[in-house]
């Protein structure tokens, strides 16, 4: 209750906990993978924590819990066959994103292999809407 009657305090606390429901992270330019100083919301700031997640190996660096990042260094330079290493990509990049609350789900994945450059390109469902990932890795 508060000291002022004409004043809502529920109707404050709404808006704030609304506010802070909506993800922000600092832009990235995915061309060049620099910070370009401004920050975005919602569906963009997704797009941030995905990239950054999917470059971050998980657990080489202190900085980040074991729940950030993927495990695609176990699969470069390794015999595996093609349809193992496909699966294992799926399997590690659900892995990475789902422990996101905002991301809902990972589908329509498609893998492709070039000679030593992996491409996988996939949707992601979030509370904002989908996003499209197009990811490269080499030396897998």
């Amino acid at each position: 209750m508060s000291l002022f009657p004409f004043i809502d305090q529920e109707d404050k606390k709404e808006a704030i906990i609304e506010e802070n429901k909506i993800p922000v992270e600092y832009e990235i330019d995915f061309e060049t993978g620099k910070l370009t100083g401004r920050t975005v919301k919602g569906k963009e700031a997704i797009k941030v924590w995905i990239y950054k997640a999917l470059m971050t190996e998980r657990y080489k660096y202190l900085i980040y819990t074991w729940d950030h990042g993927v495990e695609l260094e176990e699969l470069i330079n390794k015999n595996f066959d093609r349809a193992f290493i496909e699966s294992e990509v799926q399997r590690y990049i659900k892995e990475a994103l789902l422990v996101n609350d905002y991301i809902k789900g990972v589908n329509n994945f498609s893998v492709t292999f070039n000679k030593k450059l992996l491409t996988c390109d996939f949707t992601v469902v979030t509370e904002f809407g989908e996003v499209d990932i197009h990811d490269k890795r080499s030396n897998l």
